[in-house]
């Protein structure tokens, strides 16, 4: 067994990595939006870092979760990879602020020298990068593995990598250290040829002296720098836009959306305060009231008669609904509503209902009736969560979720198309289309058609999202929510009686109904958009884990849209230089050899599923 302070320093080493390689990958960033090179070289850099970083974080995720299975052979190799990365961080750093230094005017040529003498540099640091985000999967994989034979194949490849990654390091040291001395150089000239500059107009020329500046001039210089200040505010706004993950939050009413939007603000933003939340009582109450009202005609239509001891809870439900103001909630109907949800016979007619609409979450407000029925009730961010009533329109929520900067959009009933016209071109872009589907309601009849299940109309409503041109770039990541009570109904609910075409299986019913409606969706995804999916039951608890897997999974689109971008670029480059290959050799005279077209784009159709 691993020694615990080891694992504990170690995982605070792989934590102060992530952050340094973090603030290397903004300054990065920063780098890039000021100097547009054509080789790609700095954000080619930035997503080897990225992808070395996304490799750290899966290593942490896993160290937090495993302590006790590490052994003590792979905290030594860690160990290591977390020297080696170390020395990489502080060449990143030191690289940057050398190209940070102080430049006397942006259009002397020694600026633009000292960014093309560094390009070299990140080359060989993009390579290291690589070769340590290549070693961390492995030692990821050999910590996984629980094979003795696989997993010493697989910390032999991981050292391998790690020798070539050694003798990279000491020839990136030599190398980083004259470039050093030679940006340094480029400064110190730089700045003697601002000095000559400064004696031949002062001296030279003999221009008088300025006269001293009126308040007038005062006023003009503070209205530029003001300008300046705004110009430099929106050039930031832009920046942070373009490097903004975009998701596109879909679904019905009851799928489960509306939870995950008011579990974001209150997990990765500010939250509801205390005031806010005073304006849900009513809300909270009003859910009690439909429970109720649920509970009342399950009974009566089903015919089902209780025992003999909750008739007169029944009696108190039914004297609740039409005499009591809807706002408040009486101790009799707490305790009847209580009584009555445990017992046997209302739970075995609950679970193989499909007639009855009970509210969404029903559970959890029945177990909470008591809190929420006080006198001084004030409703929790859980309670708010699981409310199910929503305005319409577009909601949308910004909030930083890790080193990932979000805006996330809700879509929710009718859109005016004049209203879509003028707004919805803000969806272009979009990282994922997150597309939320309350699978527990393939047994509800659609339209009124008793053979025709609910999810017809959720396979519509996916159609029309997934194939809009708006998304065209973009994955998808299908939630499919309330699978618990999905498995339930399947033993008394068969889905072949709403589906003709669906073939059971008596062995596992349960994987060929979700191996089935899996393929009904991504048969509706006709552009062959990525898809991931995830089976979930959104009201349990506070899906910690399954936001987790939802933010490693847009970390690797994220990824891998930017590597498709540094694609594109590299070839738009290739493209034009040979474009203008192509006019020298017309403007000398030269006919150009003809040779077959080359097409610059690349279409990926990759479909994976994950759940």
């Amino acid at each position: 067994m691993a020694d615990e302070k080891s694992v504990y320093a170690l995982t605070s080493a792989v934590a102060t990595n992530m952050d340094r390689l973090r603030a290397s990958i903004n300054e990065l960033r920063q780098l890039h939006d000021r100097w547009k090179d054509e080789n790609g070289t700095s954000i080619n850099l930035i997503a080897q870092i990225t992808s070395l970083k996304t490799n750290l974080g899966e290593m942490q995720d896993w160290m937090n979760y495993s302590i006790n299975e590490m052994h003590p052979q792979l905290l030594q190799d860690l160990d290591v990879l977390m020297n080696s990365c170390g020395i990489l961080v502080r060449h990143l750093e030191a690289l940057m602020a050398t190209l940070k230094q102080p430049a006397h005017d942006n259009v002397d040529w020694a600026l633009k020298l000292r960014y093309s003498v560094s390009t070299r540099s990140m080359e060989r640091l993009r390579n290291a990068a690589k070769r340590q985000a290549d070693a961390v999967a492995l030692l990821l994989a050999a910590c996984k593995c629980h094979t003795t034979a696989q997993r010493k194949i697989l910390l032999h490849k991981s050292r391998q990598i790690r020798k070539e990654d050694a003798s990279s390091m000491s020839t990136l040291a030599r190398t980083s250290k004259l470039n050093s001395q030679c940006i340094k150089t480029l400064t110190s000239i730089s700045s003697m040829i601002q000095w000559f500059r400064f004696l031949f107009f002062v001296k030279i020329t003999g221009k008088e002296e300025k006269p001293p500046p009126t308040e007038e001039d005062y006023l003009d210089a503070a209205a530029a720098m003001r300008s300046e200040a705004i110009d430099r505010s929106l050039e930031e706004d832009a920046a942070s836009l373009r490097r903004e993950t975009k998701l596109v939050l879909m679904g019905s009413v009851n799928s489960g959306k509306e939870l995950i939007m008011r579990q974001m603000k209150v997990l990765y933003a500010d939250g509801y305060p205390r005031e806010e939340r005073m304006g849900y009582r009513y809300a909270v109450r009003s859910t009690i009231r439909l429970l109720i009202h649920a509970m009342i005609d399950l009974l009566r239509d089903t015919g089902i008669s209780l025992p003999k001891e909750l008739h007169r809870n029944f009696a108190v439900l039914l004297d609740e609904v039409e005499n009591t103001d809807i706002g408040t909630i009486t101790p009799d109907a707490v305790r009847a509503v209580t009584r009555i949800w445990n017992s046997n016979e209302f739970s075995t007619l609950y679970v193989k209902n499909f007639e009855i609409d009970f509210p969404q979450y029903t559970p959890y407000f029945a177990q909470d009736i008591e809190r929420i029925a006080d006198v001084d009730y004030i409703p929790s961010e859980a309670d708010i969560i699981r409310l199910n009533h929503s305005m319409g329109g577009i909601k949308e929520l910004r909030f930083t979720w890790d080193d990932m900067s979000v805006h996330l959009f809700n879509i929710s009933g009718y859109i005016p198309d004049q209203f879509r016209k003028r707004w919805f071109h803000q969806l272009e872009g979009a990282s994922a289309l997150i597309f939320t589907v309350d699978i527990s309601t393939y047994d509800r009849p659609y339209l009124g058609q008793s053979a025709e299940s609910q999810l017809l109309s959720d396979f519509a409503t996916f159609e029309s999202w997934a194939n809009s041109p708006k998304f065209f770039g973009a994955s998808i990541v299908l939630l499919l929510n309330n699978f618990t009570r999905f498995r339930e109904k399947l033993q008394h609910s068969p889905m072949q009686t709403f589906f003709e075409d669906y073939t059971p299986d008596d062995e596992d019913p349960e994987t060929a109904a979700r191996q089935y409606i899996l393929k009904r969706f991504k048969e509706l995804n006709r552009n062959r958009l990525s898809m991931y999916s995830f089976w979930v039951d959104l009201d349990m608890s506070d899906n910690q884990h399954l936001y987790a897997a939802l933010k490693k999974t847009l970390s690797h689109i994220q990824t891998r849209k930017a590597r498709s971008e540094v694609w594109e670029a590299n070839s738009q480059g290739l493209k034009s230089r040979s474009t203008l290959s192509r006019s020298a050799r017309n403007s000398g005279g030269l006919a150009s050899p003809s040779s077959p077209r080359r097409s610059n784009t690349v279409t990926t159709r990759n479909s994976s599923t994950r759940g």
